[in-house]
């Protein structure tokens, strides 16, 4: 069911995971499925217009992965150089008119119901909704269309914080009671620590 008709929802999985020792964060196992695979299904499941996925590193072996998912893959061939040129890929490419609903693929705790939540505090064009979990921010963060071209002119490693920072007022924070929002698998050691908090608290819940 397409629920945000108007919503591009984009995945970011083009980086290099240059602090995983060796091996693709995105393609390590996770709940039966890959990283970067149980990222996407979440955010198909949202019912979006569209979702764009903006590969890099490993291009073949990523796409390969979401060969069976509903997405539309786009390659960012400078993804060394930093987040900014992955975002700006994907805007580029999105339809969304409203506006987008950025997800990292490397965040695989992050619950169905906090995209789901996030994509419905995109009122207008000029809002940005972000998630709150205790007090701080995190992702994935939804920014409307009026910020195209300020998406489209970032630059570097920092992702749309620049334009969080300048639009504070247009800023809507939704709570969440999800700490997932904080949690990526940059590193073999939070990838462990990930993986056996999420075993843990799918055991608690088959028991309830």
């Amino acid at each position: 069911m397409t629920k945000f008709a108007d919503l591009s929802g984009i995945v970011l999985a083009a980086g290099r995971s240059s602090r995983m020792e060796g091996a693709n964060k995105l393609l390590l196992p996770w709940q039966g499925r890959g990283v970067l695979q149980v990222v996407v299904e979440r955010v198909c499941a949202v019912g979006l217009g569209e979702v764009v996925v903006v590969t890099g590193h490993q291009r073949a072996e990523v796409e390969e992965a979401l060969s069976r998912y509903p997405v539309r893959l786009v390659h960012n061939p400078h993804f060394a150089d930093g987040m900014a040129g992955s975002i700006r890929v994907g805007v580029a490419a999105a339809v969304g008119e409203q506006g987008y609903l950025f997800a990292l693929g490397d965040m695989p705790q992050i619950a169905g119901e906090t995209l789901l939540k996030v994509a419905e505090a995109l009122k207008s064009c000029e809002t940005l909704a972000v998630p709150v979990c205790d007090g701080r921010r995190g992702h994935p963060v939804a920014i409307g269309s009026a910020h195209r071209d300020a998406l489209l002119a970032l630059t570097g490693d920092r992702g749309a914080r620049p334009i969080l920072a300048k639009n504070a007022a247009h800023i809507v924070e939704v709570p969440v009671a999800d700490a997932g929002i904080f949690v990526d698998v940059d590193t073999r050691a939070s990838y462990r620590a990930a993986r056996a908090a999420g075993q843990e608290l799918a055991r608690r819940e088959d028991s309830v």
